[in-house]
C-alpha cells in the first residue's frame, strides 16, 4: 500500500506518536521565534491580547473542526468492518445450512467447503499484517471453489424452488469476503491526514507567536495541550490501521459460528473435499 497511509504503516504507533509531540513542541518554538524576531512592539498591548486571543480562538475551532470530521470518518470504517464481520457469518451460516437440502454428494462437498472457508475468514480477521495477504488469496482460492461446486450442484436444480433457496446465500457469501477485504485496505485519503497534520503544526506556531512575553508560562499547558492532541491523533490513526493497529475488530460473531458448525452430512454420499 503506497501514499501517506502506506507510510506511516512503517512505523509503530508509538514512534508516529513521538515524531508528532516533538514536532508540535517545535512549531510552537517557531512561532515565539518569529514573534520575537520579526514583531513589532505594539502600541497598545492590551489591543494586542485581544487580537491574539481572538486568532488562537479561531485556529482552535477549526482545528477542532478538522479532527472531529477526522475522527468520525475513521470511526465510521470501524464500525462497517465490524457490521462486515457479522454480515458474512450470517452469509456463512446461511448458507452452510441451506446446501444441505442439495441432493449427496453435493450437500456434503459444498457445507464442507463453506465450514472450512468459515474458519479461514476467522484466521484473517485474527492475522497480523504481515499474515493477513497469504490469507486473502487463500480466501479467493476458496470462494473459486465453492462457486464452482454450487454451479456443479445446482444445475441439474436450476427450474427449481431449490436453486432459488441455495443461491442468494452463497452469492452473498462470494460477495461479502471481496467487499470486507476491501473495506479493510480502504484507509483515509492522504490528503487528508497531510492537511491535519499541517493544520496541527500551524495551530502550535500560531500558540507560539501568541503566548510570548509574559504569556510564555503558558507552556505547561500547551505541552498538555500537544499531549492531547497527539494522543487523538494516535486514536485517529489507529482506526485507521486494522491490518496491525491495537484497536482491532471483534470476531467473536465468526467465532461463534465456527465453534457451531454441525457434523458433515455422514455416510458414504459424503465424498473427500
Amino acid at each position: 500500500m503506497g501514499g501517506v497511509s502506506g507510510f506511516m504503516d512503517n512505523f509503530d504507533l508509538w514512534q508516529l506518536m513521538l515524531v508528532m509531540l516533538v514536532m508540535l513542541v517545535a512549531a510552537r518554538e517557531l512561532g515565539g521565534w518569529i514573534h520575537r524576531r520579526f514583531a513589532a512592539k505594539a502600541a497598545d498591548e492590551n489591543d494586542e491580547a485581544t487580537d491574539k486571543g481572538m486568532l488562537v480562538s479561531a485556529v482552535l475551532g477549526l482545528l477542532a473542526l478538522l479532527i472531529a470530521f477526522t475522527f468520525s470518518l475513521s470511526l465510521d470504517r470501524y464500525d462497517e468492518r465490524r457490521s462486515m464481520i457479522v454480515e458474512e457469518a450470517n452469509a456463512i451460516g446461511t448458507a452452510e445450512m441451506r446446501v444441505r437440502l442439495l441432493p449427496s454428494p453435493h450437500d456434503a462437498r459444498l457445507a464442507g467447503l463453506l465450514q472450512d472457508y468459515a474458519r479461514t475468514r476467522l484466521a484473517y480477521g485474527q492475522a497480523n499484517f504481515d499474515g493477513k495477504p497469504a490469507l486473502e488469496a487463500k480466501s479467493s482460492t476458496q470462494r473459486s471453489d465453492i462457486q464452482a461446486a454450487a454451479l456443479a450442484a445446482l444445475a441439474p436444480e436450476a427450474r427449481t424452488s431449490l436453486a432459488v433457496l441455495v443461491t442468494p446465500p452463497i452469492n452473498s457469501v462470494l460477495d461479502i469476503g471481496a467487499a470486507r477485504e476491501a473495506l479493510n485496505s480502504a484507509r483515509i485519503p492522504g490528503t487528508i491526514l497531510v492537511i491535519l497534520i499541517a493544520y496541527n503544526l500551524l495551530t502550535a506556531t500560531i500558540l507560539g507567536f501568541a503566548l510570548t512575553g509574559k504569556r510564555a508560562r503558558q507552556r505547561p499547558a500547551t505541552i498538555a495541550l500537544f499531549v492531547s492532541l497527539t494522543l487523538t491523533l494516535a486514536m485517529i490513526l489507529d482506526l485507521d490501521r486494522p491490518q496491525r493497529g491495537t484497536i482491532r475488530t471483534d470476531q467473536t460473531p465468526m467465532q461463534r459460528l465456527v465453534d457451531g458448525f454441525a457434523p458433515l452430512p455422514a455416510g458414504p454420499q459424503a465424498i473427500a473435499r
